[in-house]
């Protein structure tokens, strides 16, 4: 069941993840230099344990951050 959420947006699995009754823990993805991250939250990575579940979580889109030179 929770491979289904894989892609899917954060705001539509998170009631989903809540009836689990189980203690969950998401953390969300930044890309490294020069890249801005936007839009909403997809889920890239799922575990499940006995006692909780842990999501990954990256935005939708990325660009470059635009530097000012003189």
């Amino acid at each position: 069941m929770i491979q289904a959420w894989l892609g899917r947006d954060w705001n539509q699995i998170k009631p989903e993840i809540e009836r689990l009754d189980k203690p969950y823990a998401f953390q969300t993805t930044r890309p490294h230099g020069n890249i801005e991250s936007w839009g909403n939250c997809r889920v890239v990575r799922v575990r499940e344990f006995a006692d909780r579940v842990e999501i990954i979580l990256a935005h939708e889109n990325f660009s470059q951050k635009q530097t000012l030179t003189p």
